[in-house]
């Protein structure tokens, strides 16, 4: 249950697996925050691991293909 309505944040859709939404159910009841707030807290961790781990970049001029290394076979 939410613990209030949020007139302000943007309204999104997203089809989830079966398996997926007993998981938000079971994190939001043990957590006691509503749905919403469990994906957003899910966002931000996997962000700050993407980010942590080297899989992703914050910055401009920066390209995703720079992270990939192929080191040259010498003959």
């Amino acid at each position: 249950m939410p613990r209030k309505n949020s007139p302000t944040k943007p309204v999104h859709s997203f089809r989830l697996s079966l398996e997926s939404l007993r998981q938000l159910k079971d994190l939001s009841g043990s957590m006691g925050r509503s749905e919403g707030d469990v994906v957003e807290f899910a966002i931000d961790r996997m962000y700050r691991e993407e980010i942590r781990f080297g899989n992703l970049m914050i910055g401009e001029g920066q390209k995703p293909e720079d992270n990939y290394r192929v080191e040259k076979k010498e003959e």
